[in-house]
């Protein structure tokens, strides 16, 4: 018995992680915007297009390799990715606060 199909549930993973990648670069880009020093704006956007840029990067690679371990029966956790997007948004929320209380 199958318990995945082949195609769809790497595919799946793959676009979760584009669209999450996608939402932080809204809010990043939002920080940009409201920022309230040009200073804060340059920080706003490289915290958000080097978390995205890696993240981005990190989900391609990974996509092609989690097919193969699925296929094997591996574990295809990946906290790493999880850790990174994570960090990008409380460095957001954090720079956010900043921007508030500026």
């Amino acid at each position: 018995m199958n318990l995945w199909d082949p195609g769809a549930q790497p595919e799946r993973t793959a676009l979760a992680w584009s669209r999450t990648t996608l939402a932080l670069i809204v809010a990043g880009l939002l920080c940009v915007r409201l920022a309230p020093t040009p200073g804060g704006a340059a920080l706003a956007a490289f915290v958000v297009c080097t978390g995205a840029g890696l993240q981005l990067r990190r989900a391609r690679l990974q996509h092609r390799r989690r097919g193969r371990r699925l296929r094997a029966g591996e574990p295809v956790a990946d906290p790493v990715s999880v850790l990174l997007a994570t960090l990008v948004t409380v460095a957001l929320g954090l720079i956010g606060l900043v921007f508030a209380l500026a």
